[in-house]
């Protein structure tokens, strides 16, 4: 779907803020709920520098974004059977399509495309394969079990792609 910045999107309303992250082999898309939204925030997102990284624990593949000054954010990933992967070209990363939106409204405030580095591209093409060739058990207690131990930023502080 092609979203436009101040509509509104029944995909965005939700009862609560989080994020998530799709993924269509060769596209990533990035979509963060958020009920309070003020001008500086929306600022941050729409103009400040983006990091990406990724974590891997317990089979479970943690996508992480952080705008300059703030704190990092994991998105737990998990790659579907139907997932049809290509593999990076050596020049360029994958696109990421990062969606900033209001869960009560479901109105989109931020879309902004940027890409991931080739090396962050590179190991998640990989992790999302051996995930597909040997699907993970317990999702959910594993994505709890690696929130207990770590947080976004110790995550982000032990992670592989550095963008």
């Amino acid at each position: 779907m092609e979203y436009i910045t101040g509509n509104t999107y029944s995909d965005f309303t939700n009862i609560r803020e989080g994020q998530r992250f799709s993924f269509d082999g060769e596209n990533a898309q990035i979509v963060i709920l958020r009920k309070n939204l003020d001008e500086d925030l929306i600022q941050i997102f729409e103009e400040n520098k983006v990091f990406f990284q990724i974590f891997l624990k317990e089979e479970i593949i943690f996508i992480l974004i952080k705008f300059d000054e703030l704190k990092w954010i994991d998105i737990p990933f998990i790659a579907d059977e139907k997932l049809k992967l290509k593999f990076p070209e050596n020049t360029t990363g994958y696109n990421c399509e990062i969606l900033l939106a209001n869960p009560m409204s479901g109105k989109l405030y931020v879309k902004r495309e940027d890409k991931f580095s080739i090396g962050l591209s590179k190991a998640l093409f990989w992790a999302a394969y051996k995930q597909i060739k040997n699907p993970p058990k317990n999702i959910i207690s594993k994505i709890n079990k690696v929130h207990s131990m770590f947080s976004s930023d110790e995550m982000a502080r032990l992670s592989l792609g550095k963008h």
